[in-house]
C-alpha cells in the first residue's frame, strides 16, 4: 500500500511509486542508442515547460550545480541579485564563493520585486548581471518575470539568470518570450522526481557571454551541457535511473492533459490554501495576493502557535510539512503543494492542521 500523498514537504516532493518502479528498470549504457532515444522523446516536453524553442540540458547534480553554472558562465565581475528570501541570498552567497562581486537588491520577504525598483536599482552601481529566484520557496513570493523582462533587456549588455526551481512545472514559464538569458530547475520540485537531476536552458546571449568569461570551471561549463544537449552524447556519466523516471513522467504528464492541465492542478491548490487560510484569524500568507507560488506556500502564524511544534505534531500524524527558513524559523510553517499531489491531498493534510490548531480557538 503506498504512501503517497503525505508529503508536503517544499522539495524534496513525494513521488509515485509508478516513478519509483521506473527507475528500477534494467541499465543501459549512458551513451548508446537507448540514451538517445529517451533524450531525443523528453526534449519536446522539457521545451515546453521552460517555454523555449532552444535545447533544454540537463546534469546530475543539484539544482544548485545550476546556480554556480549561471554564476561561473554569465558573470564576468558583478552580478546584481535579488535578495528577498532565503534563496536568493544563496544565490548571492554562490557568486561570492565563486570570486565576483555582489550588489544584493533587498526586498522584504513575502515581497517581489516590481519593475519600478528594479530599473531604478539598476541605474545604480554597475554590473554585466542579474540573478533573481522566480518563485522563492523561503517565502512563498512569486517574481512577475514578463514585467521585469523589459527593465532588463533595455540594458542590453545584461545577462537574466532565474532560478525556477519550484516554478517549472508548476507554472507556465516563458523563458525566450521573456527574455531570461539562464533559467534552472531540479528534478525533486514540481517535476515530482527523486532528487539528482538539473535542467535549465541558455540562451545565445547567454553562450556567448560564456565563451568570453574566465574560470567557468569543468563539470559546469555551459558550452558542454548545451553540446550535450544538442548531440545527446554525455561528457561524463549520468544517472540513468533518474532519467528513465523524467521519461516515464513526461509520458504521464502528456497521458494527463500536458502540462496545461498540471499547471490548472497547482493554480487549484494554491486556491484551496487561500480560501482555507483566510477563513482561520490566527493564520496568513507570507506573500500577498497575485504574487503567490502556485508550488510553495510560507503561513505566518500568531504568537500562540509555535510553528516548529506544529511541525512535529503533523509529521507524528504521518505528515510532512516544512519549517521556516532562517529568521522566519519561529513565525511561519511551509507548505509545498506541487508534482504528482492534488487539491484532495491537500485537503487531507489542511484537515489534519486543523485537528491540531482549532479553527477558533
Amino acid at each position: 500500500m503506498s504512501d503517497f500523498g503525505r508529503c508536503f514537504l517544499p522539495g524534496p516532493t513525494d513521488v509515485r511509486p509508478e516513478i519509483y518502479a521506473a527507475t528500477a528498470r534494467t541499465m543501459f549504457f549512458h551513451r548508446g542508442p537507448q540514451m538517445l532515444a529517451l533524450l531525443k522523446e523528453i526534449q519536446p516536453s522539457l521545451q515546453e515547460m521552460f517555454g523555449t524553442t532552444r535545447p533544454v540540458f540537463t546534469a546530475a547534480s543539484s539544482a544548485t550545480g545550476m546556480m554556480e553554472t549561471a554564476i561561473r558562465n554569465g558573470v564576468h565581475d558583478r552580478v546584481a541579485v535579488v535578495t528577498g528570501g532565503f534563496f536568493g541570498e544563496m544565490f548571492a552567497r554562490v557568486a561570492e564563493a565563486c570570486g565576483k562581486e555582489v550588489v544584493r537588491i533587498g526586498v522584504p520577504y513575502g515581497m517581489a520585486i516590481t519593475a519600478e525598483q528594479l530599473d531604478q536599482m539598476l541605474d545604480g552601481p554597475e554590473v554585466d548581471a542579474v540573478a533573481m529566484v522566480h518563485s522563492e520557496s523561503g517565502t512563498g513570493a512569486l517574481a512577475d518575470l514578463a514585467a521585469l523582462g523589459p527593465v532588463i533587456r533595455k540594458r542590453k549588455d545584461l545577462v537574466w539568470m532565474v532560478d525556477a526551481v519550484t516554478a517549472a512545472g508548476a507554472t507556465k514559464l516563458e523563458a525566450e518570450a521573456w527574455g531570461v538569458d539562464f533559467m534552472f530547475t531540479g528534478s525533486q520540485k514540481a517535476l515530482a522526481l527523486p532528487p539528482g537531476l538539473a535542467l535549465g536552458v541558455a540562451s545565445e546571449r547567454f553562450v556567448a557571454r560564456a565563451r568570453e568569461v574566465e574560470g567557468r570551471g569543468y563539470y559546469f561549463d555551459i558550452l558542454t551541457f548545451v553540446e550535450e544537449a544538442e548531440t545527446g552524447l554525455f561528457a561524463h556519466t549520468v544517472p540513468i535511473p533518474l532519467y528513465i523516471g523524467l521519461q516515464q513522467q513526461v509520458r504521464d504528464i502528456a497521458a494527463t492533459g500536458g502540462w496545461p492541465a498540471r499547471w490548472a492542478r497547482h493554480a487549484e491548490m494554491l486556491a484551496v490554501l487561500e480560501e482555507w487560510v483566510e477563513g482561520r484569524p490566527r493564520m496568513s500568507l507570507l506573500a500577498p495576493p497575485g504574487r503567490r507560488s502556485p508550488a510553495i506556500s510560507a503561513i505566518k502564524v500568531g504568537e500562540e502557535v509555535d510553528p516548529l511544534a506544529l511541525v512535529k505534531d503533523l509529521f507524528a500524524q504521518g505528515y510532512q510539512v516544512g519549517t521556516g527558513l532562517g529568521s522566519l524559523s519561529k513565525e511561519v510553517f511551509r507548505i509545498g503543494h506541487m508534482g504528482d499531489l492534488t487539491p484532495d491531498h491537500l485537503r487531507a493534510l489542511l484537515a489534519a492542521v486543523d485537528s491540531l490548531i482549532p479553527v477558533h480557538a
